[in-house]
């Protein structure tokens, strides 16, 4: 019985060392893992800071939390350590001063990662190289065949022009859906560029894909960006509202491209490519006749994530920032004026406006920045480039495997950046230097990892929007209100009055 008695002793002093030596070396290590860091919220085990985000109000929540830490501060989200980058001059540290320490794409699961992996935007290495080179290529030589071909009455240009003749069919006093207008003008233009009129990808195509991308969306919020990981795909989305039916249409939108590949692939002819897919497919065949390894890279799951990209963002997200210009004219009659003028002494009322003109066209330009910058809290910020190895950042420790923030709405709203932020003024963007600006909005984000789309994308917008307000004044009934960003992105609608400025053949 003495020796059960000392046995037990012995047995609960050792289970109390180890376990006191346990919490120690716990202890330890969360120091350690936690030395240097970026100041920031703390959130509880697993989940982090997730369960405190407020999803409505997200934007206005981290602009708090960067008053109180700076721009540059960090918190947790399912195991993931993120660094919040706030301001312009903050990102531009991070992925162009210490660009050797950043540029990859995290490789844990993530809803970005779910829609678009195997794209172009969540490729890396030798990979994205590859591929990223070919698709800015191929989108620099379609946008200057789509300009020519434009100036001998077709595609883009004449896209504009029967969307200003179906506007001017409209009454003086008759409200139109600008937004259903813009879209179906939109997926046209974009058809066209991509894949010409060979009749292989029609309007109808991408019109179905659309509606698949547009369910896609409706869980495509800043705060789901950020759970990553076998919690977030396991325990998180699957309770996600729209989840379960973003998944349902991806898997449509993806087969359906799948068949217009194998179409493509069986009627293909090298000497005579008809659209990007033509383009991507003799590039692979192009390479693996020379021998070379590079071919591998060149797969139908990487063009098939990469089309998702572009059309989505050249037909739906394009559509919807015109809406947004538009809505921010109703919202500042004031500068309606302005534009219009400026349209007016540079390109007259004898012809539209042509991408020759964008330069000359300062206000124009400076307009729909300032809509760029003020429209950021719809989609406030996004998780953007893993640590590739560790380093500092204005003396904080950011260690491999953490993941940068670009919080575009802080950015657009600092104040050293810009003057008054909280009121409209483009203004702020007319500068008569040739240089680049650093207070130019970052939405399209900076570095080598900046969005492949975006010359392409601001090429639609300008041409668009520029010939809207040179051949109509914009207004909303005698009494009413112009629509809240939120209401028409709510409603699919912004109801507008358009009355005809100028009447051309």
């Amino acid at each position: 019985m003495h020796l059960d008695w000392v046995y037990d002793n012995i047995v609960s002093s050792t289970t109390l060392v180890l376990a006191i030596t346990t919490a120690i070396a716990s202890v330890a290590y969360y120091i350690s893992k936690n030395r240097g860091l970026p100041p920031g919220p703390t959130g509880v085990p697993f989940l982090g800071y997730w369960p405190f985000i407020d999803h409505k109000k997200c934007h206005l929540q981290f602009e708090k939390l960067q008053k109180k830490y700076g721009d540059v501060f960090s918190f947790t989200c399912t195991g993931k350590l993120y660094i919040h980058l706030g301001t312009g001059k903050a990102v531009r540290e991070a992925h162009i001063g210490k660009s050797d320490s950043f540029g990859k794409r995290t490789e844990d699961f993530n809803l970005m990662l779910d829609i678009f992996g195997g794209g172009v935007i969540f490729q890396n290495n030798e990979e994205w190289k590859t591929n990223r080179k070919f698709f800015v290529g191929a989108l620099k030589e379609r946008s200057h065949a789509v300009l020519q071909e434009s100036l001998s009455g077709t595609s883009l240009y004449a896209s504009i022009k029967s969307t200003m003749d179906e506007l001017r069919d409209k009454k003086s006093d008759e409200l139109v859906n600008i937004v259903d207008v813009v879209s179906s003008k939109c997926t046209t233009a974009i058809r066209h560029a991509l894949f010409g009129d060979s009749g292989e990808v029609t309007d109808e195509d991408v019109q179905e894909f659309n509606e698949y991308f547009n369910t896609v969306m409706a869980c495509m919020s800043a705060p789901n960006f950020l759970p990553t990981g076998k919690m977030a795909r396991y325990l998180i989305f699957p309770f996600v509202p729209g989840y379960k039916a973003s998944k349902a249409s991806l898997k449509k939108a993806r087969s359906m491209f799948y068949k217009i590949i194998d179409r493509h692939r069986r009627t293909f002819d090298t000497e005579n490519p008809r659209d990007i897919i033509d383009d991507y497919l003799k590039e692979e065949n192009n390479r693996r006749c020379k021998g070379d390894p590079s071919a591998k890279y060149f797969t139908d799951d990487a063009l098939v994530s990469t089309l998702l990209q572009l059309i989505g963002d050249g037909s739906v997200s394009v559509a919807l920032f015109i809406a947004f210009v538009i809505n921010a004219v109703l919202m500042h009659p004031e500068e309606q004026d302005k534009v219009y003028r400026e349209l007016v002494e540079v390109v007259g009322h004898d012809r539209q406006p042509t991408i020759e003109d964008k330069s000359r066209l300062t206000y124009t330009n400076a307009f729909i920045q300032e809509v760029t910058r003020t429209s950021s809290s719809f989609f406030p910020f996004m998780p953007s480039q893993e640590c590739t190895k560790e380093t500092t950042l204005r003396g904080y420790r950011i260690p491999k495997g953490a993941v940068t923030v670009m919080n575009f709405y802080t950015a657009h709203t600092d104040p050293e950046t810009h003057e008054n932020p909280d009121t409209f003024d483009p203004s702020r963007f007319v500068s008569k230097e040739e240089k680049q600006r650093e207070d130019l909005p970052i939405s399209f984000g900076i570095g080598k990892r900046a969005c492949i789309g975006e010359a392409f994308a601001q090429l639609h917008i300008f041409l668009f929007v520029a010939t809207i307000f040179q051949n109509f004044h914009l207004s909303v009934p005698e009494g009413a209100k112009s629509s809240t960003v939120d209401e028409f992105l709510t409603t699919g609608k912004l109801e507008i009055l358009l009355q005809p400025r100028i009447h051309t053949e």
